[in-house]
């Protein structure tokens, strides 16, 4: 079967040599990769780590996952469900009493099953570097106070990554321990993920990818490498392939020594979130349907590391790329949906047919905004656009905005409230406009973001500088 691991344990080299030709178009200079597949697995690796000190990546190369660990957060959060210290579906403020979002309903009602499932409220894009200490994580979690809502609580889901500050807080609190010795103690040490970490002290020994970005047509080095402790729930695990395999053969079968009963292990591959809207979340997962058979994934974007982890549980099937390009994340996507097809014979969902006229998106033309980002969707001339701006920095960027000028990308509607942007490009995307209670275009959802529609600005005056002040 084309994909299929051979008798050796290694990767067929036809997936091998679309990566090696995918990452080329990407200029992604490393790139590593794992397959499990009818109970075995493998991995390798393509490129070089860093282009100034390039040393060959394989299957052991660590590189930061980016939201990846967030499934690990969630996975711990189970863990106590599992031992009765916490129930999925009461208040937040049961084990953090000092929780305080901008809203005083959502800060009393926000539960720990609304945080997993992205349905909790409040805007997520929220990153604070409160240093290196221990209390990193309490001190974040108290800067929250300032996130105003940007969905109903528990009716819409959007990607939020403040969500897991409070969810790593009450991991500490719960046992009484760092967020991170928590993390090793009940995931990666008896998965046997030794060399996984989340600091440099812990992952120095191994041989270590740095992320990549292009600048000027030249491939240079992400800097900096390392997120914020406060983050570390949020997307700050280092591992490898081989590392993901051992994870994945978890998700997928349960191990011994037992960490996760069979029931929640299975439960947090099931839809969990808000009824009806789409596409359906789990307890931590993103969830496809594909001929009938259930995708569950989650993707990451580190400093110039993105990468994507996919399991098909019912098929025993499980594939994770990570890059060190910044462009990476669709290499790693296009390369999933390859073997996908190759390895179980998933169809490809159909192109969406962008030939509609752009008058359908006329309800929906406005500006919708988060705490970092704006998006001004535009249908006032013959080429539909999406116009995006950058309100503030995020602390992984290696080049922060230094002007709030939009980059404007065409938008093709494909049906109602649906539409491509960037048609026909490899960065294409599909977004859509999600309707209240009264059947009025309140949110725009791209990327998995959900941003409330607000008011046009007015010409005559200037944008305020929105980035929130130093920590105090």
């Amino acid at each position: 079967m084309t994909g299929a691991i051979t008798a050796e344990g290694a990767i067929d080299p036809a997936l091998i040599d679309h990566l090696r030709a995918e990452m080329d178009i990407d200029r992604v200079p490393g790139l590593s990769v794992g397959v499990l597949h009818e109970g075995r697995w493998a991995t390798a690796g393509l490129g070089v780590t860093n282009v100034h000190h390039p040393l060959a990546v394989d299957g052991d190369t660590l590189f930061q996952i980016g939201s990846v660990t967030k499934t690990f957060t969630a996975t711990a959060l189970l863990q106590l469900a599992d031992e009765g210290a916490v129930e999925l579906h009461v208040p937040i403020r049961r084990y953090l009493p000092e929780f305080r979002v901008a809203d005083e309903t959502t800060s009393a009602e926000v539960t720990i099953a609304q945080c997993l499932t992205h349905s909790c409220g409040f805007d997520g894009e929220f990153f604070e570097n409160t240093g290196m200490g221990d209390d990193a994580l309490a001190r974040v979690v108290a800067r929250m106070e300032i996130l105003e809502d940007a969905t109903p609580l528990g009716r819409l889901w959007g990607y939020n990554n403040a969500a897991f500050y409070p969810l790593g807080r009450i991991l500490e609190v719960v046992d009484d321990d760092t967020f991170e010795n928590a993390i090793t103690r009940r995931i990666l040490r008896p998965l046997g993920m030794s060399g996984a970490g989340f600091f440099a002290q812990d992952v120095v020994y191994g041989r270590v990818a740095v992320g990549h970005t292009v600048v000027d047509d030249s491939i240079v080095i992400a800097r900096p490498w390392a997120m914020p402790r406060s983050s570390n729930p949020v997307g700050g695990l280092i591992a490898s392939a081989r590392h993901l395999m051992t994870y994945a053969r978890f998700q997928i079968e349960g191990r011994e020594p037992t960490i996760l009963s069979d029931a929640l292990r299975t439960a947090s591959h099931r839809p969990a979130g808000p009824v009806g809207d789409e596409p359906a979340i789990g307890l931590g997962w993103w969830l496809e349907e594909r001929g009938g058979v259930r995708i569950v994934s989650h993707g990451g974007g580190a400093n110039g590391q993105p990468c994507h982890f996919a399991m098909v549980p019912e098929r025993g099937f499980a594939m994770a790329v990570l890059t060190n390009g910044s462009a990476g994340g669709t290499t790693a996507r296009r390369a999933i949906d390859r073997a996908l097809t190759s390895y179980l014979d998933l169809p490809v969902p159909p192109a969406p047919d962008a030939s509609i006229d752009s008058a359908l998106l006329a309800d929906g033309a406005g500006v919708y905004q988060t705490h970092l980002d704006r998006w001004r969707i535009r249908i006032d001339d013959d080429a539909p656009c999406m116009e995006h701006t950058v309100l503030g920095e995020w602390l992984d960027d290696p080049y922060p905005a230094t002007s709030f000028e939009p980059f404007r990308v065409p938008v093709a509607p494909v049906s109602p409230d649906r539409f491509l942007v960037a048609p026909g490009t490899r960065n294409e995307s599909l977004a859509r406009f999600l309707r209240d209670e009264h059947g009025d275009v309140a949110w725009l959802r791209h990327h998995l973001r959900t941003a409330p529609r607000r008011p046009l600005p007015d010409p005559n005056t200037a944008v305020p500088d929105p980035r929130i002040g130093p920590v105090k």
